[in-house]
């Protein structure tokens, strides 16, 4: 029987379709097993997409995505897994050191994004809106009542005293409208008078970061973790880099990895000298050896970033007080500044942060971060009254400009407006 006689007969029988449907779905299985896949086919089309700051002609601070394109130039020391860059670039595999024509920019968010140093500029105002639409606004509603009632004055009370100003400076608010009372013709005259006490106690200990005129000028930062010390430091140093001073980075911080490595980052932005040591290392040695490298390569300015919480034996408090007794060994009258980092979002507690801190080092200023994401400002007002410390400076955003100077004639006319 020929083959052509058996396909007839297996057909009218019905065999024929036991043998065609295995082999269709066999023919099937193969096509989706050996034909690449759509992304797959351009994934191997597309080379590795990297975070990268642009500078001079070639490429720093990178996060990959994926391993390092082996036609980069094994020259380039930071592109190191973990580092995250400020502008995005694609890298070519042909990519070399100084060929600007092989960037291509790309639009790519890996990781943390860390501010670009153009970013940014919002204004005081701006910072203070949450803080405005909470307890001011509320101020303003009971103040468009024209006549000073008891029911008034204790809704006022209850205000103020969630406005996070702190316990004792509400008190002392209330006793000075008390005792003023009888000057008052209607809830405007309160409002003005609130204001004019406020901005008398700001203006009573408000003093700018002063000039660093020692060489090096040694920094001390402190505040717990979160705070945005690191960061700070970074938009602090990215200022005085513009002004053509020399940094050096302290990772004193060394009970956190994380904070070490971000310093870095900061360090390769700002094009400042990080000095840092293992996993666990004493502060106060890392705190040391930073100061005597500023010394010998003839640095303007060093800061020590220290930890916000110690999960060993070693108590925080002690450990900052030991870091700042090395400081001056190593630099005579050091540290210079030494600048408690609070975050606005902590109320009330910045002022117990504020409290325990000053007993163990010795607490010159002030910045207060992520004011434009609470409505907690009214802290400012409390640190000025009950601790005497000036806010040098307050963080409205993120971006390197939103570390604004503090201004108290700004800030409260932001305030009740």
């Amino acid at each position: 029987m020929d083959i052509l006689t058996w396909i007839i007969e297996s057909f009218k029988s019905g065999e024929l379709f036991f043998y065609i449907v295995p082999f269709f779905i066999f023919i099937v299985l193969l096509i989706i097993i050996f034909t690449p896949d759509a992304k797959k086919r351009s994934s191997k089309k597309t080379p590795s997409r990297l975070k990268v700051e642009e500078k001079d002609s070639h490429c720093e601070n990178v996060k990959f995505s994926e391993p390092v394109p082996p036609g980069v130039d094994s020259d380039y020391q930071s592109l190191k897994k973990g580092r995250t860059g400020f502008k995005t670039l694609e890298i070519t595999p042909d990519a070399k050191k100084g060929d600007r024509e092989s960037h291509k920019t790309i639009d790519l968010t890996i990781g943390e994004k860390y501010p670009e140093t153009e970013t940014g500029g919002k204004t005081l105002e701006e910072g203070l809106a949450k803080t405005k639409v909470g307890f001011v606004s509320k101020l303003k509603n009971l103040f468009s009542s024209g006549n000073i009632t008891p029911e008034l004055m204790e809704e006022m009370e209850e205000i103020l005293y969630t406005a996070d100003m702190g316990v004792k400076t509400v008190a002392w608010l209330l006793d000075e409208i008390k005792k003023n009372k009888s000057s008052f013709q209607s809830g405007e005259d309160i409002k003005l008078f609130l204001k004019a006490k406020v901005l008398e106690t700001l203006k009573g200990v408000h003093r700018k970061l002063p000039e660093l005129s020692e060489k090096p000028a040694v920094v001390l930062m402190v505040g717990v973790n979160g705070a945005g010390k690191t960061t700070t430091i970074g938009k602090l140093a990215d200022r005085f880099i513009k002004e053509g001073k020399k940094v050096v980075f302290a990772a004193s911080d060394t009970f956190r990895a994380a904070a070490v490595e971000q310093l870095k980052i900061w360090g390769e932005k700002t094009s400042s000298t990080v000095i840092s040591d293992k996993d666990g290392a004493d502060p106060a040695s890392v705190a040391f050896n930073a100061i005597s490298s500023a010394v010998s390569k003839n640095a303007d300015i060093v800061f020590i970033d220290t930890a916000g919480r110690l999960q060993n034996r070693v108590n925080l408090m002690e450990e900052l007080s030991k870091v700042n007794r090395v400081a001056g060994k190593a630099k005579e009258g050091a540290p210079h500044e030494t600048i408690l980092v609070i975050d606005a979002n902590n109320g009330q507690n910045a002022l117990s942060q504020a409290k325990e801190f000053g007993e163990s080092v010795n607490v010159s200023g002030i910045i207060l971060t992520k004011l434009d994401g609470t409505a907690k400002g009214g802290v400012l007002i409390g640190i000025a009254r009950e601790l005497s410390l000036p806010v040098y400076m307050v963080g409205v955003g993120e971006g390197v400009k939103d570390l604004i100077d503090f201004d108290p004639d700004v800030f409260v006319e932001a305030l009740f407006s």
